[in-house]
């Protein structure tokens, strides 16, 4: 097998593995530059594999074994099946390629744990920090994959950050009902607290309209993180811009989101590849 050929089934694994992990990621890094996408499509892979542990596991101790293996293998402890995990080969291929820092991909685990545990995100400061580290860093390594030399890395934080926030808050809206009844709260608890909710009223959900009113809290939330990322993104170099192709997703889940708020439910639906494809190229047409 030829290099091409290897690096061709690569890129093939990678995308397939993103494609099944976080299918709005992968339509978004279609419009990536043919340059950019092997490598921010491995860092949106690697996100979403963490992502997914919590998923997989019914205890928190096969999820932190899982976590441990990213961190060691990040921290240059040598396991034996790390050359034979596709998606940890091309991970360490894009470090060493686009000379990207470790130190934020190790937080991104280390964040991953909160996932593990029934512990609820105390207030709106911690869940941006989470949502930074789990989410933001993702778009900030892709801008700066698709910039050209010349540009800094700086010009990219207040998109990468607004926008991470608001996919994290929109995320987490969408999954608050499977979190309620694994009794677990991944949005801010103190936003509930402001509506007399405790975090046992959530889980027992007898307090819905309240819940309702919380949720639509977050939701504007998330909304005004999403109106400064598509600001920040506009004042962001050309080469960058595709970088941020989840943007029109996001805005479409939180608009569905907020409109099933408005009717006293957090039960929305997602919009269909189609639809969201035509959003990508709206989204490609205007940016």
């Amino acid at each position: 097998m030829t290099q091409s050929q290897e690096k061709g089934d690569q890129a093939a694994i990678i995308s397939a593995q993103l494609r099944e992990l976080d299918r709005d990621a992968y339509l978004a890094s279609l419009v990536l530059p043919q340059q950019a996408r092997m490598s921010v499509q491995t860092l949106f892979a690697f996100a979403a594999e963490l992502a997914a542990v919590r998923h997989r596991i019914s205890e928190p101790m096969p999820g932190e074994i899982r976590l441990q293996f990213w961190h060691d293998a990040l921290d240059g402890e040598t396991h034996g099946d790390v050359e034979s995990n596709p998606l940890a080969k091309a991970l360490f291929e894009t470090i060493e390629t686009r000379q990207l820092s470790k130190v934020p991909l190790l937080r991104m685990v280390a964040a991953r744990r909160f996932d593990l545990y029934q512990d609820p995100m105390p207030n709106q400061n911690q869940f941006e920090g989470y949502a930074g580290e789990v989410s933001s860093i993702v778009f900030q390594y892709a801008a700066q994959i698709c910039a050209t030399e010349s540009e800094e890395p700086e010009q990219f934080n207040d998109a990468s950050g607004h926008l991470g926030v608001a996919q994290t808050y929109t995320r987490a809206l969408y999954s608050f009902e499977h979190d309620r009844r694994r009794a677990q709260v991944f949005l801010p608890l103190n936003v509930f607290e402001a509506f007399g909710l405790k975090d046992t009223d959530i889980f027992a959900g007898t307090e819905k309209d309240k819940i309702v009113q919380a949720l639509n809290s977050c939701a504007e939330d998330a909304r005004a993180h999403l109106d400064k990322a598509r600001k920040a993104m506009g004042t962001c170099p050309g080469a960058a811009k595709s970088a941020f192709a989840l943007w029109p997703f996001v805005e479409s889940d939180l608009t569905n989101m907020q409109k099933a708020l408005e009717k006293g439910d957090w039960h929305a639906a997602k919009m269909s590849d189609w639809r969201k494809i035509l959003k990508l190229i709206g989204w490609g047409l205007r940016k």
